[in-house]
């Protein structure tokens, strides 16, 4: 018998104007799987995201993340320990990329000298020079630099999971392919359980 890290119950999520976003599913993915999520658009895989991470509630059903229930667990350490890439990137633009990095690490009470060690590791992971990019911003970079920096920060606080919604979506197509590669290569390396959403039914 599979065990589940995310796991759903007859989840469904219907907003207060009586849109249904998803329909009550049972789902799950097991350790070290990566899950692609794949649909049109207003499919409900965002809001599936959402709910997993605790950002929103499901009308029906339960969510359970290491076999238990989600709404009995602590929003904020869930989160920390749930590596999330919103579609934006979600970097604070008015943060240096170490700082937008070493958010999660700095919340969870890891010393300077922790913190800087991996930054460092996880600039290198993501194939960016942390020596020309550790003081710059967001708007300083290219997409594709602030794609990788965005995956980097989810897996700054080693979680036991990452959620990634449309990670590449926004990238030109050159881009989209380098990083689609390299995302591949990094989900070997780390072996985490990854769930992906993605419009792209050749590549992850």
């Amino acid at each position: 018998m599979t065990a589940w890290v995310l796991e759903t119950h007859q989840v469904s999520k219907q907003f207060p104007d009586g849109t249904l976003g998803l329909h009550p599913i049972d789902w799950g993915v097991g350790e070290g799987e990566t899950m692609a999520l794949i649909g049109e658009s207003g499919a409900g895989k965002t809001t599936l995201l959402r709910l997993l991470n605790r950002l929103d509630e499901p009308t029906t059903g339960t969510i359970f993340i290491q076999g238990q229930p989600a709404r009995d667990q602590d929003p904020i350490r869930l989160r920390r320990n749930m590596g999330y890439v919103p579609q934006d990137g979600g970097l604070f633009p008015h943060w240096t990329i170490q700082r937008n990095m070493c958010l999660v690490p700095h919340l969870l009470g890891w010393s300077s000298h922790e913190q800087e060690k991996q930054f460092q590791h996880l600039m290198q992971l993501v194939n960016l020079d942390s020596s020309h990019l550790a003081e710059r911003y967001p708007i300083e970079l290219s997409g594709g630099q602030r794609q990788r920096v965005a995956v980097a920060r989810a897996l700054a606080a080693n979680p036991v999971m990452v959620l990634l919604d449309e990670p590449f979506g926004a990238l030109d197509p050159l881009t989209r392919q380098e990083l689609q590669d390299q995302f591949l290569t990094l989900k070997r390396y780390i072996q985490k359980t990854m769930v992906v959403i993605t419009h792209d039914l050749g590549r992850p």
